[in-house]
């Protein structure tokens, strides 16, 4: 798998996977407020930086977010996204009940915006969905 690191902190990372043609984002601990935010920012800095139009978002190791911030992600974080150029996005969201019930309100709620955002149960069906993209 050819990937290129372009961010590794204790909280996250990022990273270009040539194989796919997108940017993945990997939650590797659970983050909240000014934590989570400063990683979604950085997010948006490389997918501008990098020109991408694909996203993989892992969150499989994270049980549920905080209220605030997924009311951030919503109204503030994903316009911004789409604005940055992502066209196509999958979050893995794992076993998790709850995260998967989160996620899911935000499929539904960009049923009408000008990308395409879907949920993944593991890492393999969400680089298989974005390779075809």
């Amino acid at each position: 798998m050819p990937k290129q690191v372009l961010a590794d902190t204790e909280n996250y990372t990022i990273e270009r996977d040539s194989e796919i043609g997108a940017l993945v984002f990997t939650w590797d601990q659970f983050a909240a407020g000014e934590e989570f935010r400063a990683g979604c920012e950085k997010l948006l800095d490389v997918i501008e930086r990098e020109g991408a139009t694909k996203l993989v978002v892992d969150s499989s190791g994270i049980k549920a977010h905080d209220k605030e911030d997924l009311q951030w992600l919503e109204e503030e974080w994903m316009p911004r996204e789409i604005e940055a150029g992502i066209e196509y996005s999958v979050s893995v969201t794992g076993d998790s009940v709850i995260s998967e019930m989160e996620i899911e309100k935000f499929v539904d709620q960009t049923e009408d915006m000008p990308f395409t955002y879907v949920m993944a149960g593991n890492m393999d069906e969400a680089r298989e969905w974005i390779a075809d993209q």
